[in-house]
């Protein structure tokens, strides 16, 4: 299943002098999506607001740091024009983030694919997908890439990489009857942006 992203990604460039656009949440109103366009999906998000205000708190007891807006439903669409309803976490943890001059964007793609998302995936629960009309697992790590010999604290840009996993496949790998690496192999869909390059559909090669 081909999954497109529905949405356009807008990057995000900021100077060493200080922290610029700061992209981690602070709040909880700063880590929940709050604003659909589709009624639908505003409903689907009500629905479900108990489950993504307790990942909320997961991840906040935890210390993972969350994108901005970075919890909800997410649409996508498939190749057959039908839309999908996917519960979305976007975290920016603070274990991840990469020197521009000691490492090149394949490098921090696999090192992110292959390291950060076994770790981090493990903060969703299984049951967190057994809901009506969630059809699978948005799932986004962003981190950010910076000039260490200027400032290894501000300054850089950010990359992501987004899976869309589904339903049935996001929840093997969860409760272990698929092996994560195996599930990229299979129908999976991951979007990356590397380089300040745009948003691209993936393939990694084993």
């Amino acid at each position: 299943m081909k999954i497109i992203v529905a949405a356009s990604i807008v990057f995000f460039i900021f100077g060493c002098a200080g922290p610029g656009p700061v992209h981690i949440a602070t709040t909880e109103s700063d880590s929940i999506e709050s604003t659909y366009k589709d009624p639908r999906v505003e409903s689907l998000h009500q629905k479900n607001s108990d489950l993504i205000r307790d990942i909320y708190w997961r991840l906040i007891r935890s210390n993972v740091g969350i994108y901005r807006r970075g919890i909800g439903i997410t649409t996508l669409t498939d190749q057959h024009n039908e839309q999908l309803h996917y519960l979305k976490v976007n975290i920016r943890p603070s274990d991840v983030y990469f020197d521009e001059n000691t490492t090149k964007p394949e490098d921090r793609f696999s090192h992110v694919l292959m390291t950060a998302f076994p770790k981090y995936l493990k903060f969703i629960k299984s049951s967190d997908l057994d809901r009506d009309d969630i059809e699978g697992l948005a799932f986004g790590i962003y981190w950010p890439v910076r000039d260490y010999s200027q400032c290894n604290t501000f300054g850089g840009f950010i990359e992501y990489i987004h899976i869309y996993f589904r339903k049935n496949d996001a929840q093997d790998i969860l409760e272990g009857r698929l092996l994560y690496a195996d599930s990229l192999k299979g129908d999976v869909e991951i979007m990356t942006s590397l380089n300040l390059q745009p948003a691209k559909s993936v393939r990694p090669v084993f």
